[in-house]
């Protein structure tokens, strides 16, 4: 048992298949085995510190990596097609287009399945998300997100996608939010402290930065930190390590 990987199965499938199977329940160790599974789901903030070999995807043998470029826009029109691009044989192909179409959209990969997030169609900004499988070459409609976003920033950490700031077709955003797809929810997480649109989502040692973006008034220079296990958002010193790299540094 302790080579399934049993945190990657659904918390249904686990209360229901696994907690009613006899020989789980009358063995200690098996039933260590299904209470890590539980932890995995019911504390999708600690996952950093839950990481084990049961907890990542197996990586089949021989794959090669995969670029993929989902929809855009030119000055007029907004694009739903999508391309990827093979390093082995180094071409470009088209592959099923999404069900939307989508610029400004966020774009990040869960495991073998690649999620695009929110985005403007030429009349709305979008909260909806979808999902393309690569097996099957196909999008699929996920969870939509509590709140419309275009320009946004996006990032994968332990398994869970973050989406912060963007612009809700009225209003500039501070607010975050983070999708736990063995969950199929989206739950808002600590505001950062400075509006941003256009802005970069990137995951470092267990945390994720928010760098620059614009405040509908000026282009940032400043940079978050979000710490998962604690829930809150700080200001980092890149703002003065910014301002004393530009060639005309302030007083």
């Amino acid at each position: 048992m302790k080579c399934v990987r049993l945190p990657l199965l659904r918390r249904d499938f686990l209360m229901s298949n696994v907690d009613t199977e006899l020989l789980v329940r009358h063995h200690s160790e098996c039933k260590d085995l299904l209470i890590e599974a539980l932890k995995y789901h019911l504390m999708p903030e600690q996952r950093g510190v839950l990481s084990n070999s049961r907890t990542r995807p197996r990586r089949c043998e021989g794959a090669s990596p995969v670029l993929f470029a989902v929809g855009g826009g030119s000055l007029f029109a907004i694009h739903g097609d999508c391309e990827a691009y093979d390093t082995r044989t180094d071409r470009w192909h088209m592959v099923a287009s999404m069900s939307t179409r989508r610029a400004r959209v966020g774009v990040a990969a869960i495991g073998n399945r690649l999620y695009a997030v929110g985005g403007y169609d030429g009349t709305s900004d979008l909260a909806t998300v979808e999902s393309y499988d690569p097996i099957t070459n196909s999008w699929q409609p996920e969870v939509s997100m509590g709140t419309r976003r275009s320009c946004l920033g996006v990032a994968v950490l332990h398994g869970l996608l973050y989406a912060a700031g963007g612009y809700d077709g009225a209003s500039c955003l501070n607010s975050a939010e983070r999708y736990d797809p063995l969950t199929s929810t989206w739950t808002s997480i600590a505001a950062m402290s400075t509006r941003r649109r256009y802005v970069r989502v990137a995951t470092l040692d267990g945390s994720l930065y928010a760098v620059g973006g614009y405040d509908s008034s000026s282009h940032l220079a400043t940079v978050e930190k979000y710490d998962p296990q604690v829930n809150c958002s700080e200001m980092c010193l890149f703002e003065m390590l910014a301002a004393l790299a530009s060639p005309n540094p302030p007083d």
